[in-house]
């Protein structure tokens, strides 16, 4: 008789191998994202495509592209790409303008010829929120007004306050004089006694 203690503790040591895990790309919302995939091209060109699930059956579920190996005959919207040499092997996916949509499990499948024929791979992709664009503009733009008002007050301020003239008995042509800037001060007449 197995003691529950023991079958648990099992258990709980198998766990790690049957979560698989994937390897992981980044990106961020509104820029694009390359993920990976290549195969080596020395038995000829494969046909390979790109589905949004993982590679656990032999067919690409829910596919966004496909290529015969030569040239890209589907995209599910202008945003996939193959933007790698695919004569070369290379059947890297990139997405334009991603969003936190994206994210999630895909799978590159490749066709192969010879015994290992078919090659998967499973990427998951991690889109995280960008910096709000309009955000950013409004900020320069808040920022270029503050620093145009300071210089226009600055300006009046030493235009007011410095007076170019000539000095009389002197031998240089111009002198500056500096106005003193008042403050307001509460102030009482205090007579002494």
């Amino acid at each position: 008789v197995m003691h529950p203690q023991v079958f648990i503790s099992g258990l709980i040591l198998l766990l790690p191998a049957a979560v698989e895990s994937f390897p992981e790309v980044h990106g961020v919302v509104g820029h694009p994202v390359t993920l990976p995939c290549t195969y080596p091209v020395s038995n000829g060109l494969s046909p390979t495509c790109w589905g949004r699930l993982a590679c656990f059956t032999d067919k690409c579920k829910n596919v966004v592209i496909l290529t015969n190996g030569y040239y890209v005959y589907y995209e599910r919207n202008n945003r996939y790409h193959l933007k790698g040499q695919l004569l070369r092997g290379n059947v890297s996916l990139t997405i334009e303008n991603v969003t936190e949509n994206d994210s999630g499990l895909y799978c590159c499948r490749v066709e192969m010829a010879g015994w290992n024929g078919v090659r998967r791979l499973t990427i998951s992709l991690q889109v995280q929120p960008g910096t709000d664009p309009t955000m950013t503009k409004s900020f320069y733009i808040g920022i270029s007004i503050a620093l145009v008002l300071l210089l226009l007050v600055s300006t009046m301020v030493i235009t007011n306050c410095v007076f170019v003239k000539k000095k009389p008995g002197s031998l240089s042509l111009v002198a500056f004089r500096v106005c003193k800037i008042r403050t307001l001060q509460n102030s009482k007449n205090v007579r002494p006694r």
